[in-house]
């Protein structure tokens, strides 16, 4: 009734999860345009998903079952024998279960169900000599199908007893009392293990314990504890492993031993003697004291009341005493079998209380009265055992009645209750959440389609109605654009099932076909036919930018055409550059907006009339050809394009050079021949070759365009790096000249970085072509570098180190290559003596004893680090250009060499300056007569004593040149002209002066005559000449009359000549200073007259403009000038110079 029961209860539980499942396939099949037999089939597909979970958890299950390696215990055997002997003995168990299950599915239980659980099973447990195997054979329950079993002898591991109402399982005593706790104890695991593979059904149906009679009476009390205990322990493991509780009996055996049981036997009817003798648990009391208890009870009753009846039953012999003691020597089994009890079937905390059904009293023999006259003599106190009948007592029935009826008495035990329990809910937990979800995602799927098309019925009522003006149909057609993505998003975004709903999917494809219409007949048609009629008109000179954009745009259209064809979807194609619709001059401005690509990208993607791809890709080739073939296929137009296309992209000095001074026409190399120009253009040609319907034709042109562009890009290159020193323009003196100094011998100036630049963006051309000699030295030098660091930083690139191993066939030449150790060597001794002159970028000084060490005339100028440089500088060109001819790569590395020679001069210079400063203006305080000047230069004078001193190491002198620079770091000290003019002039004033020669005075009358001008501009007013001398000016004004004075001139005691011009408003000045400065002015008026232009007075040249003057004559009458202009006596100069040489623009560093 129970069983039934809980199975109406699993069938309703069931129904209940199903439920859900059907409400599901109603409302489907009335929402969606699904056919009713498509219901019908849901919830066939639940039960199948059921048997799949329920097949999966009997795989979990059944993995769960195998058996599990036992932890090795240690065993009191030799080492080397405990293995072999563990494993004979699992072997022999193993074995013993496939021959008696063999035996079973052999035989004819077979026709009646599964053999293995036809019959119940029982197992038979108790410790070694307890009477387990003699009891089973006493009982005389084999079958006639089995095999005699012969004599009794100690059970291996499991004996098999099969009878007509059972199988019973006679296991070794080892088993139930380990010997060898960690053998026996795996081979009882090892058994469990087989039970629970063999028979899953019905794993057991009932235990029998088996203790004897006289370990019961005379038994150590601690024994029978221990006993008990470890039989509790064996039934406790069968519950835990098996996950069931099982009715255990408890048989004593060994009964005859009892004092008086053989004459008791004796007396009973043989038929008695098969009846079980003991006490059924009616109630499954669980108490085993009550129980014990009960069973006394009822023994000892019906013993004292047969015992009363073979009393007073009329027999030839009287009963003896053993007899009338039987029943007072079987109670005398209690308290042994108290401990017993106690041990095997007490509840306690930690185990799950084992299900006692029976005690019943057995003896495997059944003693004859002459036995038992016998055994009165024999036996002694402790007990012994003579030879019996072949059959026992009270043990038939026990097999044959007792145990059958109790088959089903097993039930799972509380432990695999509560997970049963447990993964039941669960189970109807999960099918309830599977339903449930079910129904939300459903709901859900169902919600969002719904949102989807109302947002795409609102996309369709708006829908643009597109005017032709394309001004207003962009904006337009780029919110529909935009929606329908939108829509797209949302449709491909579900993060739940569809279950079927692809309304909202054909509706967005609905909506792409109107964009794609749309688009098509109000935009790109009209577009298209715009294009055609200027395509036609095109000549061959139009601008290569220009040309480009048509092509690049015809381009890019067919490969977004030929993508689409080849199945891209729109992520795909998004990848694509997109073409650019401002492409002819004539077209509205609003094709520039960048979302002209992105409509066409969307129509192209979304179109899927594959016959009209095909037929616009035909069309757009052919005008692509036609475009291409209208410069003969010559492809240089692109060169000029990237070069439009990428124009800050240009390489320029200021990359190299940190100079703040913009130039004018500075050099550069065009964006086109770069690394990056480069790879632009082979994008270019790329996406032209991928769209041009003959690519054979084009790749022939690209090959002979690519070999044109390698050597321009090298010349390029070739022609910047001879330019390259133009940079020092740049520098602002004298702050960045000192910065571009200090950074010059390192990795990161202008020079040596140009080398690694222009290995790094040369470096991706193809390198089985011989290289430009220049760029294979560079190529070799840089490997030099590589074979160790100097003073200066000589890291290689990752570029150039790769390349650097096939330098050889780079440059033509395979001796001398960049690994030899000269090379390595003199590389570094270079760039040693680069590094040694970066010093001079610290102090002014030290640029000062450098040139001092440079120009000097001793041998001191051989150990200069700038002619150590320079000369190593000549040994690495000729050991790397190896006589090829190109000076590219020498100017390079003489590069810092001169700018530092640049540097030191302009530097000492400066030093020189401040010297002159110091040395001799500061003499002067400023004064510049005539007697100042026969001090500075006097015999032994400050300007004698500084040229001596300072300046002597930078000039030289000779008959036919006088005063003259002296060269040396690749160019002399910047002395100003007027320096050594000074400088002539004073030593030709000293010889005077030593001579003792007289002083000349000269007498010059001049007349003045009237200044003219051009016809049309304004006429002057006046003219005044002013002579200064010691004894005070002298002055002649002309206001156009004729005016005549005689001038005295000394050249000792007079200096400056001032000639004014008055004009309008304007006072023209022209001033002949110094001593000279009267000569100077007689020899600008050779004959009286001189002619004056306004560029010869640049402040007040746009007011003469303004005048309308464009000449102006002035005129003189002289009289007593030829001896002045002819007279070639030396004076003295006509002033101190300031400044003596070219030192920075600005101040100090």
């Amino acid at each position: 009734m129970k069983q039934n029961v809980l199975t109406y209860c699993k069938y309703a539980l069931f129904g209940a999860a199903l439920f859900p499942t059907l409400v599901i396939a109603f409302v489907m099949i009335q929402l969606l345009p699904w056919p009713w037999r498509v219901g019908i089939f849901l919830p066939f597909i639940v039960l199948l998903l059921w048997g799949v979970l329920e097949s999966l958890k009997k795989l979990l299950r059944k993995n769960a079952d195998k058996p599990q390696p036992v932890r090795q215990e240690p065993v009191a055997v030799e080492p080397q024998l405990a293995e072999p002997m563990r494993q004979d003995r699992l072997h022999d168990l193993q074995q013993s279960w496939r021959t008696a299950v063999r035996v079973l599915k052999t035989s004819h239980l077979k026709k009646e169900g599964d053999p293995l659980h036809v019959l119940p099973w029982y197992l038979v447990l108790g410790a070694s000599g307890s009477g387990k195997t003699s009891a089973v054979r006493g009982a005389r329950l084999l079958s006639p199908f089995a095999q005699g079993q012969g004599e009794t002898t100690a059970t291996a591991n499991c004996d098999w007893h099969f009878y007509d109402e059972g199988i019973v399982i006679d296991t070794a005593g080892r088993y139930a009392v380990p010997l060898d706790p960690g053998s026996d104890h795996e081979e009882w695991r090892t058994f469990l293990s087989l039970l629970k593979k063999y028979r899953r059904t019905e794993l057991i149906n009932g235990v029998i314990l088996t203790v004897s009679a006289d370990r019961l009476a005379g038994g150590d009390s601690q024994e029978l504890e221990d006993q008990g205990r470890q039989l509790r322990c064996r039934m406790d493991e069968m519950i835990r492993f098996l996950g069931i509780n099982f009715p255990a009996y408890l048989l004593i055996t060994k009964c005859d031993l009892i004092s008086g049981m053989s004459e008791f036997c004796a007396l009973l009817p043989p038929e008695s003697l098969d009846q079980p003798m003991g006490l059924l648990n009616q109630e499954l009391d669980r108490e085993a004291p009550r129980f014990l208890d009960r069973l006394s009870a009822f023994v000892d009753e019906r013993l004292r009341m047969l015992r009363l009846l073979l009393l007073h039953r009329g027999s030839a012999t009287p009963p003896g005493g053993r007899l009338l003691l039987f029943p007072d020597r079987l109670r005398a089994l209690r308290p042994g079998l108290d401990l017993f009890m106690q041990a095997a079937f007490a509840e306690n905390h930690y185990q799950e209380t084992p299900l006692l059904r029976g005690i019943y009293l057995c003896s495997a023999r059944r003693p004859t009265p002459t036995q038992a006259a016998v055994q009165d003599r024999v036996v002694a106190p402790g007990g012994g055992h003579v030879a019996a009948a072949a059959h026992g007592v009270f043990i038939h029935d026990f097999f044959e009645k007792v145990l059958p009826r109790d088959r089903g008495l097993w039930t799972p035990s509380a432990r695999t209750l509560k997970w049963r329990h447990l993964s039941g809910n669960l189970a109807l937990v999960c099918w309830l959440l599977l339903g449930t979800s079910l129904c939300v995602l459903l709901t859900c799927a169902f919600a969002k389609n719904m949102t989807v098309m109302r947002e795409a019925a609102v996309l369709s009522v708006v829908a643009p109605q597109l005017q032709g003006d394309v001004a207003v149909d962009l904006p337009a057609l780029e919110k529909m654009r935009r929606a329908i993505l939108d829509l797209e998003h949302e449709n491909r975004n579900w993060w739940t099932p569809r279950f079927g709903l692809t309304r909202s999917m054909e509706v967005e494809q609905t909506l792409k076909a109107r964009y794609c219409t749309a688009y098509q007949k109000h935009l790109l048609a009209p577009f298209d036919g715009r294009m055609a009629a200027p395509l036609e008109a095109l000549s061959p000179a139009i601008p290569d930018q220009a040309f480009g954009a048509l092509v690049l745009h015809l381009s890019r259209r067919c490969n977004l055409l030929k993508a689409r064809r080849a199945g891209d979807d729109l992520a795909a194609l998004s990848a694509r550059p997109l073409p650019q619709y401002q492409v002819l001059a004539s077209q509205p401005e609003e094709w520039s907006n960048p979302v002209c690509g992105s409509l066409y990208l969307c129509y192209v993607a979304w179109r899927t009339d594959t016959g009209e791809l095909s037929r616009e890709l035909q069309r757009l080739q052919s005008l692509l050809k036609r475009l291409v073939q209208l410069k003969g296929a010559n492809l240089t137009w692109l060169i000029g394009y990237v070069d439009r296309e990428q124009a800050t992209a240009a390489i320029s000095l200021q990359d190299f050079w940190s100079g703040s001074r913009p130039l004018s026409g500075e050099p550069t190399v065009a964006p086109s021949f770069t690394r990056r120009g480069r790879e632009r253009i082979a994008s270019l040609l790329e996406e032209l070759c991928a769209a041009y319907p003959d690519r054979g034709v084009l790749e022939r042109e690209r090959g002979e365009f690519l070999r044109g562009y390698r050597e321009v890009t090298f010349a390029a290159w070739r022609h910047f790096a001879a330019q390259l020193p133009k940079g020092e323009q740049r520098l602002i003196a004298p702050g960045e000249w000192q910065s571009a100094a200090a950074g010059m011998a390192g990795e990161q100036g202008p020079y040596f970085s140009f080398m690694r630049r222009a290995l790094s963006e040369l470096q991706p051309f193809d390198t089985a072509e011989p290289l430009p000699a220049w760029i294979a030295e560079l190529y070799r030098f840089q490997a030099l570098k590589r074979g160790g660091p100097a003073g200066v930083a000589s890291s290689l690139s990752r570029q150039a180190s790769r390349l650097a191993g096939t330098i050889g066939g780079l440059g033509g030449k395979k001796e001398s290559l960049a690994g030899s150790d000269p090379g390595v060597n003199l590389a570094r001794e270079y760039l040693n003596a680069v590094a040694q002159i970066a010093p001079v970028a610290k102090s002014r000084a030290s640029a000062h004893r450098m040139a001092l060490q440079a120009f000097s005339d001793s041998g001191e100028a051989g150990k200069s680090p700038l002619f150590l440089a320079a000369e190593t500088a000549q040994r690495l060109n000729r050991l790397l250009a190896q006589g090829q001819g190109d000076d590219t790569f020498a100017r390079l590395i003489y590069g810092p060499i001169s700018f530092y020679g640049t540097y030191i001069r302009m530097e000492t210079a400066c030093t020189l300056q401040a010297q002159w400063e110091q040395r001799v203006l500061k003499e002067v305080q400023g004064s510049s007569d005539a007697q100042t000047l026969q001090y500075l230069l006097g015999k032994d004078g400050p300007v004698w004593k500084y040229v001596g001193d300072y300046a002597n190491p930078f000039i030289g002198w000779s008959p036919a040149r006088g005063y003259y620079p002296k060269s040396a770091l690749g160019g002399s000290i910047p002395f100003k002209p007027e320096f050594y003019s000074f400088l002539a002039q004073g030593g030709r004033a000293k010889l005077a002066a030593a001579a003792g020669a007289p002083k000349p005075v000269y007498q010059v009358t001049i007349k003045g005559l009237p200044t003219d001008a051009n016809a049309e501009a304004l006429k002057p007013q006046g003219t005044r000449l002013e002579l200064h001398c010691a004894t005070g000016p002298q002055v002649i004004a002309n206001m156009n009359y004729p005016v005549s004075k005689p001038f005295i001139w000394t050249p000792e005691t007079c200096s400056d000549v001032v000639l004014q011009i008055e004009i309008g408003d304007t006072v023209l000045t022209r001033r002949y200073p110094g001593s000279s400065g009267f000569a100077d002015f007689l020899r600008d008026f050779p004959a009286g007259r001189h002619t004056f232009h306004p560029r010869n007075f640049p402040h007040e040249k746009e007011a003469l403009e303004r005048m309308g003057v464009r000449f102006i004559k002035v005129n003189y009458q002289m009289s007593g000038a030829g001896d002045i202009t002819s007279k070639q006596a030396e004076s003295l100069p006509a002033r101190i110079p300031v400044k003596i040489a070219e030192c920075w623009d600005q101040g100090e560093p």
